[in-house]
C-alpha cells in the first residue's frame, strides 16, 4: 500500500465517519479546499498548526491521520 494511500483512507474514513465533505472540513478549519484535496491526497503536508487543528477536530492523533509522517525514520540522540 503507497504512502499516499494509506493517508487518503485515513481520511475518507473519517470523513465518511462524521459526514464531512472536503469543502466542510475546510471551512471548519479556514484553509481552501484544495489544501484539503493536497494533504489527503499525498501531495502537501499540513504546517505543524493544522496538523493539531486536524488531529484535534477529529479526536485522534497525527500518527492517526499521517501515518506516511509518522513512519519517517530519522537517527536519534543517545545519552550523553
Amino acid at each position: 500500500m503507497g504512502v499516499s494511500t494509506k493517508r487518503r483512507e485515513q481520511f475518507r474514513m473519517l470523513r465518511s465517519k462524521f459526514k464531512l465533505s472536503q469543502r466542510q472540513l475546510s471551512l471548519d478549519l479556514n484553509v481552501s479546499e484544495s489544501h484539503i484535496r493536497n494533504i489527503e491526497s499525498g501531495r502537501g503536508n499540513p504546517d505543524a498548526v493544522l496538523l493539531f487543528k486536524l488531529a484535534k477536530y477529529f479526536g485522534t492523533s497525527a500518527e492517526v491521520l499521517f501515518p506516511d509522517l509518522a513512519e519517517v525514520e530519522v537517527k536519534q540522540l543517545s545519552q550523553p
